[in-house]
């Protein structure tokens, strides 16, 4: 069993800032990653919008942030979190490989967009297929795009893009429009925007260049060069389940001024916690914030 004061889970753009803040400030602390440093990053074709940084992609930034943490000499875990549990030092968390004792958890493992069952999504992912309208909608300004889902996510990242493509064709399965009803309201009075509901998409299509239509199950074919489906998120909910923390869906409450759970000694930060802007500095800001806030804490917590 290893101990530590803090554990962050999740070598994202949020636990990295974080863990950069807290090396800085001399407090003993544990990076733990479940796959790459850099986490959704990784996926990303391009980054245009990062202050400071040149455009590049996901990965290259990925490269930079982890040369970063070698520069600071701070040491990346690897293990997939099965479990945490309170017990008197804090809180136990067990991996796939180690167990950690910690007085401070931190959750920065991000969240995934559920992949759907369209044929051809996986196959265009990065060229034309994409979970992020925020992130990737320039690269489809002034052409036209479909967005596929049914949930407030789905209606944010479209209103997103009314503002950027041609024409937005927003498909849904169901009957209705689902979510905020504000949103709703917005996306109908948008000029650019075609609602298709009760219906799916049944195929992506394209060619080496890119995406060139995609195919309803009525056969109906709409040519488009985007295509961003958002038939929902997973985030880390399961290894939660014995702390009662309280969820929004598939992101963790916190106190936005502090990035604290209910639970003493708890944190969350970036993508996995409630929020209307989902970009890399806002999730550097909340490892920025929580810093503050945890340093305090393990003060007060000797």
């Amino acid at each position: 069993m290893k101990k530590t004061n803090v554990l962050i889970i999740g070598a994202g753009i949020a636990g990295i800032t974080l863990a950069i803040y807290l090396k800085r400030a001399n407090i003993d602390f544990t990076l733990l990653e479940g796959h790459e440093v850099g986490g959704k990053l990784n996926t990303l074709e391009k980054i245009e919008n990062y202050p400071g940084l040149p455009p590049m992609s996901g990965k290259e930034f990925a490269v930079r942030l982890k040369a970063q943490l070698d520069q600071f000499g701070i040491e990346v875990q690897y293990g997939l979190v099965q479990a945490i549990l309170k017990n008197e030092f804090g809180y136990e968390v067990k991996t796939d490989t180690e167990i950690y004792e910690s007085k401070v958890v931190v959750i920065a493992s991000g969240i995934t967009i559920s992949e759907g069952n369209i044929k051809g999504e996986k196959e265009f992912f990065g060229s034309g297929v994409s979970y992020c309208a925020t992130c990737d909608g320039n690269f489809f300004r002034g052409l036209d795009v479909v967005v596929y889902g049914n949930n407030d996510t789905a209606l944010e990242e479209a209103l997103y893009l009314t503002n950027l493509v041609n024409k937005l064709y927003f498909v849904s399965k169901d009957e209705k429009l689902l979510g905020e009803e504000k949103l709703i309201r917005q996306l109908k009075d948008s000029k650019n925007v075609e609602l298709i509901l009760s219906h799916e998409i049944k195929e992506i299509k394209g060619d080496f260049m890119g995406i060139s239509k995609v195919i309803l199950d009525d056969d109906r074919e709409l040519e488009v060069k985007g295509v961003f489906p958002y038939v929902g998120v997973k985030s880390s909910k399961d290894y939660l389940n014995q702390l009662g923390v309280a969820f929004d869906g598939s992101f963790i409450k916190v106190d936005e001024g502090f990035m604290s759970i209910s639970n003493p000694g708890l944190f969350a930060i970036g993508d996995i916690v409630p929020k209307k802007v989902r970009q890399l500095v806002t999730a550097a800001g909340d490892g920025a914030t929580a810093s503050h806030y945890i340093i305090s804490y393990l003060k007060e917590n000797k």
